[in-house]
């Protein structure tokens, strides 16, 4: 807009020769790195190619993510460990949770199939989906729960927020089907079952025999298994085969072979290994 302004505003005859830039060549303004103004955009030197076609009819296998995070993680024991958004961000990808919020703001079955309160919301009932494995090829079951609520009752994450939703109880009724109760009504406790401490599903076998081990090695019932992870460097995780979700069209879940994540705090650097 600038180049067109200028042009027509000269009083030099020789604008009427001037010609706009073809589709090819690059306009940019005169913002100099380091300058005082913040709202200037954030720029990476050389010659960018950021063209993308994306195909979104015909979803295929293979290829592999490579995501920049802001920070490394602490640790991915979901009862130990505090877990901010880049870790989050590689936690579900081995995690399953129990509950999430949906596109209306209400908390539905994730790793359950339905989630029931009685009258009072001081009880409520967790159905399991059938057939779901951990990484490991333990089946996950009520009694899963069971044995990974033991573990939450003395975990420093999982405890406070088992104190703050009254937590009491959890009894696992049959093979798919577990009771939590709790000490006073609570209508938003699904909300719980959604967050790190309580809805992160952890294979509760792995995390009593090597608690320590856990925090590098995790086991969960996720899309994704770790298959590394050097801290501070590159976490990688890969496809796992047996995996419960299928898209929509019945394709197993999920398409990528693996996810490479990179911590690199550093903005101006990570936004410069992106475009690299």
């Amino acid at each position: 807009f600038v180049f067109v302004a200028a042009s027509c505003g000269s009083d030099d005859s020789s604008s009427d020769d001037t010609t706009a830039p073809d589709s090819t060549e690059a306009v940019t303004d005169d913002t100099t790195e380091g300058g005082d103004d913040e709202s200037a955009p954030v720029t990476a030197d050389g010659e960018v190619d950021t063209s993308v076609v994306v195909d979104t009819d015909t979803p295929v296998y293979g290829g592999t993510l490579t995501m920049g995070l802001e920070a490394e993680a602490n640790g991915f024991r979901p009862w130990e460990d505090g877990c901010s958004e880049p870790c989050i961000n590689m936690a579900r990808t081995f995690f399953d949770v129990l509950a999430q919020q949906n596109s209306d703001g209400d908390y539905e079955g994730f790793l359950a199939e339905s989630i029931e309160p009685n009258d009072d919301f001081t009880v409520w009932t967790v159905t399991l989906r059938p057939d779901v494995v951990f990484h490991n090829g333990v089946p996950l079951t009520a009694q899963t729960l069971v044995d990974m609520f033991a573990i939450q009752q003395t975990g420093a994450i999982s405890s406070g927020l088992i104190a703050t939703v009254g937590l009491l109880s959890v009894e696992a009724t049959d093979e798919l089907t577990v009771v939590y109760t709790l000490g006073s009504p609570n209508s938003a406790f699904p909300s719980a079952l959604s967050q790190v401490a309580l809805g992160y599903v952890f294979e509760p076998g792995e995390a009593t025999a090597n608690a320590d081990g856990f925090s590098t090695a995790p086991v969960g019932t996720g899309p994704f298994v770790m298959e590394s992870r050097d801290i501070d460097n590159e976490t990688i995780v890969v496809r796992n085969e047996n995996y419960w979700r299928t898209a929509d069209n019945g394709d197993q879940l999920p398409y990528l072979d693996s996810v490479s994540f990179r911590p690199i705090p550093d903005e101006g650097t990570r936004l410069d290994a992106l475009i690299s």
